[in-house]
């Protein structure tokens, strides 16, 4: 009657604890930044849909042992505006619970992304009246603490102060500018912004390290695009002068007021500077294969589920 519950209910357990919290706290993301993010991009939706199979499969099992074909006698019946006979009711509450799990994951996730959205479009229109505009996405605010964010979305802003002006060098500045016109290039918002639903969703502890983990490795896939284009060094001084850069998503990290955090120690400013001035090169084998292992495990992660509902 479970045989294609139990195996989905393992895997959401342990997607949902064990694995983001060991995934959190592995050292290889901060050297394959982009592979550790299509990782826990993997971990969320194989997590999601095994969260919600898992009692699907329960409340079909009477239909048929297998989920794929149960689901589809399930629907024959609902299409029809027929009760399956077969169905007690312990499947009835397994399928009211998936129902439920699914409109609060889709409604919370919608629900996030309109109003992220929502609150950039206010910060961007307030940032175009307050401060001068000095190209067509960048802002410069007349303010004596140093800061630079970006404002992400289709019309992106790169908002700096005049402290950040003359508080760095010119390729200091060029650097920060890169890092933050590589968030609004390639849309970094939209990598968080699923992580911060789920942490919405899930208040967990493990979600909150998900949410955290991925905006950490955004940060860092935008500092290789800075570094490649102003150089590693130029980058790691305007990090130490000024703190780290705000997020793709508002809201989401604490700061001194100034929309820039400081480089205090265990931070993840602190992380961006040591892996900036650490040399690329000369790590161990087990190290550089971990890219590529983690490009498997995501893909695997995604069709394994898939392969084992739809078989």
């Amino acid at each position: 009657m479970f045989s294609d519950a139990w195996p989905l209910a393992v895997l959401a357990v342990l997607l949902a604890w064990p694995v983001p919290v060991f995934l959190a706290r592995a050292a290889w993301p901060r050297r394959h930044a982009r592979a550790a993010i299509a990782l826990w991009q993997a971990v969320g939706i194989a997590g999601g849909l095994s969260l919600i199979g898992a009692p699907l499969a329960v409340g079909v099992a009477p239909l048929d042992k297998h989920l794929r074909t149960g689901l589809v006698e399930l629907w024959r019946d609902a299409f029809h505006l027929r009760v399956p006979a077969s169905l007690g009711l312990a499947q009835e509450v397994a399928l009211a619970l998936a129902a439920v799990l699914t409109v609060r994951l889709v409604g919370v996730t919608l629900l996030s992304a309109f109003r992220i959205e929502r609150d950039l479009r206010r910060q961007r229109d307030a940032v175009d009246l307050a401060a001068e505009h000095a190209d067509r996405q960048l802002r410069v605010l007349e303010h004596a603490a140093p800061a630079a964010y970006c404002l992400p979305g289709t019309r992106p802003r790169i908002v700096i102060t005049e402290g950040t002006i003359a508080a760095l060098a010119p390729d200091e500045l060029e650097a920060v500018l890169a890092h933050e016109r590589a968030h609004a290039k390639w849309r970094h918002e939209l990598v968080v912004q699923p992580f911060v639903a789920w942490e919405s969703a899930l208040p967990l502890p493990p979600a909150r390290r998900a949410t955290a983990s991925v905006t950490a490795l955004v940060e860092m896939l935008a500092d290789d695009h800075a570094a490649r284009s102003a150089g590693r060094p130029a980058l790691a001084r305007a990090l130490v002068a000024i703190g780290g850069t705000a997020g793709p998503v508002p809201n989401q990290r604490a700061d001194d007021g100034s929309g820039a955090a400081r480089s205090t120690p265990g931070t993840p400013t602190l992380d961006r500077v040591q892996r900036l001035v650490k040399p690329p090169g000369g790590a161990a084998l087990a190290e550089r294969v971990m890219g590529p292992a983690a490009w498997l495990a995501a893909i695997l992660l995604v069709a394994g589920p898939t392969w084992y509902v739809l078989r």
